[in-house]
Formats: C-alpha cells, structure tokens, sequence
C-alpha cells in the first residue's frame, strides 16, 4: 500500500462556492525571486533518474533483462566497465589513494593524506579518469572515499585509526611534545593534508572532464542516525552542521553534492522520512554555499533493497520517504544503487524485475508526472516546485482520486485519468517554484491553464483538458475505477486508485494483480 497525503480542496473552498470565491486563490507566483535551484543536467529532464547497479548480468547470464527505461543513466559499478554516464569511484580506482584497512591495520598508499605523496597520486588519476571517462559527455563522475573523513572529530571508531596513527607520527617527528600538543598538531596536519587530497582530485577531473558533476559520495552527510531514541524527529545536529559549514571548500569545489538516504529495516515510518527529509534538506542548505543563485544539483543516493538485508525491497510507504521526500524537497535527481546480489540468481533477477514492473516503475512514474505538471503550470517548465514548508508531508502524487497507472501485456504504461482544477489548487497551496540558476520568473494565472500535456519517457504522457468543472469529480473517479477493472485482462499488473476514505487525511494507491507473488519481493 502507498500512503500519502491529499488534502480535500473543501479545506480550501466550498464545493457550492461562487466562481469568485475559487479564483482568489489562483494568481499565484510562480517563482520566488531569490530561491533558485540548479538547471537539469539533461535538458527537459528536471528530474535525473539513473540506475548504478550490476544487474546487465540479467540480461546476460538468464536472459532476463529488467525493465530500465524510465532511467536516463544507466551504469554498472563494476571494476573492468568503462565509459558509462554515470562512473563510480571507488577507492582503488582513482589515483593512490591512502587510506589504513580498519581491520589489519595495514596501510596502503602511505596510509595518512599527510604521508602520501599527492603528486603521484594525481598523475595516476590522471590515467584512471581517461580510462574509465574516455570521452568528455555529458553525465555524473561519484568519487567513492569512505575510509577517513576530512574533519578530524568525525573519525570516530573505528576510524580513529587515522588519529591514532596521526599523532603517533607527530610524537616520532618531535619527541619533546605533550600528547595534547601533539594531537593539536596532527589534526591541523591531517586536515590540511585530507583537504589538500579531496580538492585537488576534484580539480583534476573537472579539468580532464569538464562536462561531468563531480562530487563525493555521501557529502553531505548529517550523522542523524539516533532513530532509536525517543522522540526521534531526524534533525541533523546544530554541531553537525557547523562542521559542514567548515567543509565549505569542498561544496565550492564541486560541481555535485551526493548525499545518502540508505535505509535499514529498523527505521519504520515516519522515522524513515523524518531520517530522509533532514539528510535531503541539509544538502540543499549546502547546495547554496557557493552561490545562492546557482547553486549546485544534489543527487541523491538510494537503494531499491534495505541495506540490512538485501533480498527485502523497499515498501511503497518506503519509496515515499525516500523519493517522494527528495522531489518533494527539490533535489535534481535519484541515483539507484545496487550491489551484485540483485542479480545473483535467476530468481533474484526475476524478484527484481517483478519489483520494477510493479512498484517502483509505478511509483518512478506517479511522482515525476506530478512533479512536471506542477513545474508546467507554476514554473511555466523554468523551474521545479518544493514545499512551502520543508519539514511538512506534503508529495508530488498524482491525484489517486484522478489517476491509475496500468502496464499492458507488453510492458507498456500508460495513465487514465485527466488533473482537475482542485489539483492544481493542492500544488498551489503546499508548493512554490523555485527557479532555474539565472532565470527570472513571472507570476502566472492559473485561469488562463486550458489543457496540461506533460510526458516521462516514450508515450507515458497526460494530455488533456483541466478539468475545472467540479460536478464531474465523482463521475471521473467512477469511470477510472471501471476501466481500471474492466480492460485489464487477469495476467497483467495494474495500479489501481481506491475511492476517497471519508473522514481520513490518505487515500490508498493500490498495486493490484493476480498472478504476481509478493512474498517472491523478499525471498
């Protein structure tokens, strides 16, 4: 089941109400002058979907290929693949370097920033960027460092290694030092040197690959993993925060941010979007370090499985708190990362495929057609719409009362259903649009808005007059229903709208079919 919030336009308007009294409410601005957003890195594409997962295997090994269409980029994270649109980093991909293996002990390319030598290291991710980029397009470049964290404070166990070994090296250079003396001293050194690593590797790429967005994985990050404790409201620690403000070097230098919004199974809703929505928002704050009017798209990461336990999918509740919060806050972009066991087996692959065909493709579609009719009609397509208020659990959806989503006999999507003038209102209410970097944005008047035609990938498209008239509410949704039932045969998956639930705050998308096992999902 997909919960998520529609709020009745009665809150709003009477239903019996004069026409004067529903267009107070349509002259709305279109953007708010000084909140900007970054420009889309593909055009007409405001918002990014790429796949990072090994799962060609798939189509290789069992003839299965998933269904990826509706991802602009698609890339495989393995070591020997090259020249894809999205390239992934990993530490032994890109230059030397160093970092201490937590569980040996053992160092490699000098261990410490500070011991290794940084020339060597960019001359070789010199050579590793020409190989793995070969050609200057268009697309994302992910440098993947997790060893050490560049401020000091946040090496905690068992990266405390690196401060560990940073001090001891200190104490063999100059011996008359105090232990705190020393410890000044190594974490000026290491930082200055960690500083000096991150930067200058981002400089390299975006001189070899000037047309990519470089970043690091998992910067930003908030640390607001306490979901255990009680009253657990998400927020990023005011400490936290300062110490991203400190990193102001690195959001200047990057042309990217790629925070991380990874689920386990112990974060249940609403932890989970409360855990999603800071992390998201925090990296938007830092999106404007460098230029409030340009500032930088955040990407972010997620995962179609729990990270805990890789053969469980994410719920359709899950799905919402982690891209339904992430359009819904403004960020450019999903990128879906997988690890191999996605396509480990036969019957992994067809669980994955199973689970693209019948909820997260559904849910892929539903968010970005809402997202691109409130961008056409209140951005007039120069921007994208966000919440008023960021830390509400106003979505993107469309309308359940309005829509069904189907997929035919042959993979093919489609959408009945047509918007109505109580949806716009609904947008109008809990969204602004913020611009595009260097656009100005003009007010607009919904009453001039006749017809809404906005598409996602080939042929999944709403193209129809809006609906302003509301004695046809309830007959629409009756006719949505009868043909969501009726011209589907028995074999194939559909997403079906249930009716309005009276007196609640939800309606309820429901996937229905009958030949689909669901417990396979998690097998």
């Amino acid at each position: 089941m997909l919960r998520h919030q529609y709020i009745s336009f009665r809150n709003f308007v009477g239903f019996n109400g004069a026409p004067q009294a529903v267009f107070t409410f349509l002259l709305v601005p279109c953007c708010l002058a000084l909140d900007f957003t970054a420009r889309p890195l593909i055009p007409n594409i405001p918002f990014l979907w790429a796949w990072n997962a090994p799962t060609d295997r798939c189509a290789k090994i069992f003839d299965m290929p998933p269904d990826l269409s509706l991802f602009s980029l698609v890339g495989n994270p393995q070591k020997d693949v090259t020249g894809q649109l999205i390239t992934l980093f990993y530490a032994d991909r890109l230059g030397y370097y160093p970092h201490i293996n937590e569980r040996t002990g053992v160092s490699k390319n000098g261990g410490l920033p500070q011991v290794a030598s940084l020339k060597e290291h960019l001359d070789k991710a010199e050579k590793d960027i020409a190989y793995y980029i070969p050609v200057d397009n268009v697309g994302l470049a992910v440098i993947d460092w997790e060893n050490w964290r560049p401020t000091w404070i946040r090496n905690w166990k068992p990266k405390h290694v690196y401060k560990n070994k940073s001090i001891e090296l200190v104490l063999q250079q100059t011996v008359q030092l105090t232990l705190k003396e020393a410890t000044k001293r190594a974490e000026a050194d290491f930082e200055k040197a960690a500083k000096r690593f991150m930067q200058e590797t981002l400089k390299l790429g975006k001189l070899l690959r000037p047309k990519r967005l470089w970043g690091y994985y998992l910067f930003p990050n908030c640390y607001n993993h306490h979901y255990n404790q009680p009253n657990y409201n998400g927020s990023c620690f005011d400490e936290e925060k300062r110490r991203n403000d400190a990193l102001d070097w690195l959001w200047k230098e990057s042309t990217a941010l790629y925070p991380s919004v990874y689920l386990n199974t112990k974060l249940k809703s609403p932890q989970a979007g409360l855990f999603v929505r800071n992390r998201v928002q925090e990296a938007i704050r830092l999106s404007k370090i460098a230029s409030v009017k340009s500032p930088l798209p955040v990407f972010v990461y997620t995962r179609p499985v729990f990270r805990d336990m890789s053969s469980k999918f994410l719920s359709q509740d899950d799905l919402v708190n982690t891209i339904g919060e992430s359009i819904a806050l403004g960020a450019s972009g999903i990128v879906m990362w997988g690890s191999f066991n996605l396509s480990l087996t036969r019957q992994s692959c067809m669980n994955l495929s199973n689970y693209l065909n019948t909820v997260l493709n559904p849910y892929i579609i539903n968010v970005t057609l809402a997202a691109k009719i409130c961008s056409q009609v209140f951005c007039r397509g120069k921007g994208v719409c966000t919440r008023k208020h960021w830390n509400s659990t106003d979505y993107l959806h469309l309308n359940p009362m309005n829509f069904a989503i189907q997929r035919g006999k042959h993979g093919k999507y489609t959408i009945h259903g047509k918007p109505t003038l109580e949806d716009l209102l609904q947008f109008s209410e809990k969204f602004y649009c913020r611009c595009y970097a260097n656009i100005r944005c003009k007010k607009r008047d919904i009453k001039n808005i006749h017809t809404i035609n906005v598409c996602f990938a080939k042929n999944i498209c709403i193209k129809a007059p809006l609906n302003s008239d509301r004695s046809e509410h309830s007959s629409s949704q009756k006719e949505i229903s009868f043909t969501t039932f009726s011209s589907v045969s028995s074999s194939t998956p559909t997403a079906k709208v249930s009716v309005h639930v009276p007196g609640k705050d939800h309606v309820l998308l429901c996937l229905q079919s009958s030949h689909i096992n669901y417990s396979n999902f998690n097998s």
